[in-house]
């Protein structure tokens, strides 16, 4: 389900960027500055508009990639599959989160006051530690119990191929 919501959140955002889109074109001195139904954050905040697209890529196709795994039949119950989906998921939802983050960054930015976007920075930088932190520390203890278990299971290869194949 998490996967689903995920994609559909990646796919709207993709079709409304954050801030919108340009209404109509609009010349300065005869020369188009923007085109009607190009983003407002690529004209206002081209650094940002790259890592925006970037992120939110992965994120749906990362969320799309999960839903293929579960729909191809793929058996349940096998340890090195289940971690397979696991990572899907934890890449889908890292950068699902940095989506948000500099969509909420455009978005803030705007019309604020330099002490107001200094705050908001300051909450946004410490957010993204805060969470590369967490992700980093579950990513290392599961892929630890992951090895512990290939090296477990390497001195019985009848055993590990078990929990590997999932077809007969």
């Amino acid at each position: 389900i998490a996967a689903t919501v995920i994609a559909a959140m990646a796919y709207q955002a993709g079709l409304n960027p954050p801030g919108g889109v340009w209404d109509d074109d609009k010349e300065v001195n005869g020369t188009i500055v923007y085109y009607a139904g190009t983003s407002i954050m690529a004209a206002n905040y081209p650094d940002r508009y790259p890592k925006f697209w970037k992120y939110n890529t992965v994120s749906f196709l990362a969320s799309l990639s999960t839903i293929f795994l579960l729909m191809s039949g793929l058996p349940k119950g096998k340890k090195v599959l289940t971690w397979i989906l696991m990572a899907t998921m934890w890449v889908t939802i890292t950068f699902m989160a940095l989506t948000y983050l500099e969509s909420m960054v455009a978005i803030l930015y705007a019309g604020q006051y330099p002490e107001d976007v200094m705050q908001i920075a300051r909450v946004v930088r410490t957010s993204t530690y805060v969470w590369i932190s967490i992700v980093a520390i579950v990513f290392l203890v599961h892929t630890i119990r992951f090895l512990a278990f290939v090296l477990r299971n390497v001195k019985n290869p009848r055993k590990l191929k078990k929990q590997i194949s999932g077809c007969r």
